[in-house]
């Protein structure tokens, strides 16, 4: 229900306004997103009742080893998925549909930090992009969540997963420019290590995801259960060193 409700107020219509290549564009570097009524009624109707799910979990669990944290594409790799992809583990999944890089970095501490994970797995930044945010506003975002971080706990191990590509053009255009930027802050900050996965889900000819990852229902900004084998697959080595 609430990532129905996520997905009703984050359709994908109007891309042609977060064009970065278009002459006319022009960043956004408000809070929220564009349209600031479905913002509003998003933070109701489903980012806090996400968080007191959350709150309520955590005053149970008390601690996982490995907490994942990010947008719907982490909200979509479910229980079951993630329990066949790292067997016998203890993984907890706290991403919410629709999240972007601000509201993440508000919600780190009571959300992720409270569970004194060793390892912390981001995957962020595709909806700041599908709102045309500004580049640097996503990126200084996403240093202030691994800042927050550190500064709880330095030898936390963050491991920050590529934002994938998607069947929408304008984000296509844009995203390998801030992997990119996630590659480059991993190499140059300790215990951050980045985990690509934008080469692998992509058409071979084209720069689009690859048709084996296709979501049934004509979803075109989230992937298949093809794509959580994948990141599974990436993503184990790193979570049993």
């Amino acid at each position: 229900m609430i990532f129905a409700l996520v997905s009703s107020v984050t359709d994908c219509k109007s891309y042609s306004k977060r064009d970065y290549f278009d002459t006319s564009f022009q960043c956004f570097a408000e809070p929220g997103w564009r349209d600031d009524s479905n913002f509003k009624k998003y933070i109701e109707k489903a980012w806090l009742p996400m968080r007191l799910l959350f709150a309520e979990d955590n005053s149970k669990i008390k601690r996982s080893d490995i907490v994942f944290v990010g947008d719907s594409l982490v909200h979509l790799f479910v229980p079951e998925l993630i329990a066949k992809e790292f067997p016998g583990q203890s993984v907890t999944n706290r991403g919410i549909g629709g999240d972007i890089t601000e509201t993440l970095l508000s919600r780190i501490e009571d959300d992720v930090l409270i569970l004194h994970p060793g390892t912390i797995v981001i995957e962020i930044g595709g909806n700041d992009f599908r709102e045309g945010k500004c580049l640097s506003l996503v990126q200084n975002n996403l240093q202030s969540i691994i800042q927050k971080i550190h500064n709880k706990n330095r030898n936390i191990k963050i491991i920050l997963l590529a934002v994938p590509p998607t069947r929408v053009k304008e984000l296509n255009q844009i995203v390998p420019v801030y992997n990119l930027f996630l590659n480059q802050l991993a190499r140059t900050t300790k215990n951050v290590e980045y985990v690509e996965v934008w080469d692998t889900m992509r058409n071979p000819d084209l720069p689009t995801l690859s048709e084996e990852y296709f979501r049934p229902n004509g979803d075109v900004l989230h992937f298949n259960e093809k794509g959580y084998e994948l990141w599974g697959k990436k993503l184990r080595p790193y979570l049993q060193k």
